[in-house]
């Protein structure tokens, strides 16, 4: 029996396999990226994980333990499926999003953090607050360009919206 040749130097994938891989991905990096800047300013690692969790619960998730960190990690995640899925559809009807993903990836991650910090954020129990630059920030802006958008659009590259998951 001989082993199948693959045919394509990279194989694509179905848009759900995309999302998730993405989603962990850039979920995972910008977990690390909070949970280290927060550990190395020597406040306790779940401290961040509280602070998403207080988008939905307000300010009394900082009370809540290591449940609240739970929930904020689990929102955390669903906000990175939301990225990458922004991505992954638009590029299915702008193709050019899919053949250009590192400069088009550093700028979806410019335009997620703003559209993070500016318009989710402010639209939840968190509410409007002015983007101040801190080193959190700048750092949070450097990761989202560097990073988590060409991520996002590296899994969306790989998608194909044809059947069988072949481009």
């Amino acid at each position: 029996m001989t082993p199948e040749i693959e045919t394509s130097a990279r194989p694509a994938w179905t848009p759900l396999r995309a999302t998730l891989y993405g989603a962990g991905v850039v979920g995972g990096i910008d977990f690390a990226y909070a949970t280290l800047f927060l550990v190395l300013k020597g406040r306790p690692w779940y401290r961040a994980w509280q602070g998403v969790a207080s988008a939905v619960l307000g300010a009394g998730s900082f009370d809540g333990g290591y449940p609240t960190a739970l929930l904020g990690i689990l929102l955390h995640f669903c906000v990175a499926t939301c990225i990458v899925s922004v991505y992954l559809f638009a590029s299915r009807w702008i193709p050019i999003l899919r053949r250009n993903t590192l400069i088009l990836g550093v700028l979806f991650g410019v335009i997620a953090f703003f559209a993070m910090n500016l318009v989710v954020v402010p639209l939840t129990r968190i509410g409007p607050k002015p983007l101040v630059w801190t080193p959190f920030n700048v750092g949070g802006l450097l990761v989202h360009a560097v990073l988590l958008g060409p991520a996002a659009a590296f899994f969306a590259g790989r998608a194909s919206w044809r059947s069988g998951g072949r481009d």
